[in-house]
């Protein structure tokens, strides 16, 4: 069901990270129900040929590669950034060119290219861990942060916002939480990954705060940024309510059987270390983001609800379990 009264209709848009979990599912979206001519850029379209029976069309390209890049977004007229180099640690190098340099890169020859609206998508990463329980999007990001997925994304999300109006084209930004749901590896599979393994997953009383949101929520709000006027210009959180670590992995360990393994806090500090030396255990952990898991922060929705029209549809129960459903399926359960 469309939440824009096809908005989109007949637009054209260019998605980039199409073969990607939230690029896919966004292409799928946008040509289905939205109506969109979609044309999505990816490495490897192996991984997505089920958009082309959609309609969308694919395009095998690098970011870093601005010729290819420049004829895909010719004529389009909507652009959602989602590619992104995604690890917490590794060659920061690599990371800053694509994150960053590449980012600018698409800005530009979008801008060039005469496109309307690029919706660039940042992270929750980009705050860092705050001081505060309520995090808005006016508080500042950390372009300090040892977490190079994180220090990049806010780089990036703080340039783009700059930069749009120097270039004279509508710049919106998503900032989304912990995206989980049908598809996602990250937030979903790797979780009932590490409960099967036995590894910790709740690093000290558990009391702080996840912040999930499932893959269309997040989709209903990037759309929405693509065409409320008032969102030119302006940065978002995703999020869906948060719960604590405990009733988070709960749902996981529901599914697989496996009770969520917990261990004390200083425990979790030192493997945080190691894991970021040495990538102990396969830990997707670093101190940052272990800190994230003490926080009991909340990130509101009121911007994007009072700005955009946004309201939840999918509940953290009928998420948990659609994504159970689509484990099963794929023989992950």
């Amino acid at each position: 069901m469309s939440i824009i009264n096809h908005a989109l209709q007949d637009t054209k848009v260019l998605i980039t990270g199409a073969t990607g979990f939230i690029g896919a599912r966004l292409a799928e979206r946008l040509a289905v129900e939205e109506g969109a001519l979609v044309t999505g850029t990816g490495r490897d379209l192996q991984k997505a040929t089920h958009l082309q029976a959609l309609g969308v069309q694919l395009v095998q390209a690098d970011l870093l590669d601005t010729a290819v890049m420049q004829q895909a977004i010719a004529g389009q007229e909507v652009v959602f950034h989602v590619a992104a180099w995604l690890r917490a640690h590794g060659d920061e190098t690599q990371a800053y060119e694509l994150n960053v340099t590449a980012t600018e890169t698409l800005l530009r020859l979008a801008a060039e290219a005469g496109v309307r609206r690029f919706v660039f998508v940042s992270s929750m990463n980009a705050y860092g861990p705050q001081p505060h329980d309520l995090i808005d999007e006016d508080k500042p990001l950390n372009t300090e942060l040892r977490d190079i997925y994180g220090k990049t994304k806010a780089i990036a999300d703080q340039m783009v916002r700059r930069l749009g109006p120097e270039l004279g084209i509508e710049v919106a930004v998503v900032r989304p939480g912990m995206v989980y749901g049908p598809g996602s590896m990250s937030w979903t599979l790797e979780m009932v990954k590490l409960l099967k393994k036995g590894l910790p997953v709740i690093f000290g009383d558990g009391k702080g705060y996840a912040a999930p949101v499932y893959v269309d929520n997040l989709l209903d709000g990037m759309i929405l940024t693509a065409v409320r006027p008032n969102a030119a210009g302006e940065a978002f959180n995703m999020f869906d309510p948060p719960v604590d670590w405990h009733t988070f992995f709960g749902f996981y360990g529901a599914m697989c059987g496996c009770k969520p393994r917990v261990i004390p806090y200083r425990v979790a500090q030192v493997l945080a270390w190691l894991s970021e030396h040495f990538r102990f255990l396969g830990l997707p952990l670093t101190r940052e983001r272990l800190q994230f898991y003490t926080m009991k922060a909340v990130y509101p929705m009121t911007k994007a609800e009072d700005r955009l029209g946004y309201q939840q549809r999918v509940d953290i129960h009928e998420g948990m379990r659609r994504a159970e459903a689509w484990l099963r399926e794929e023989g992950y359960l």
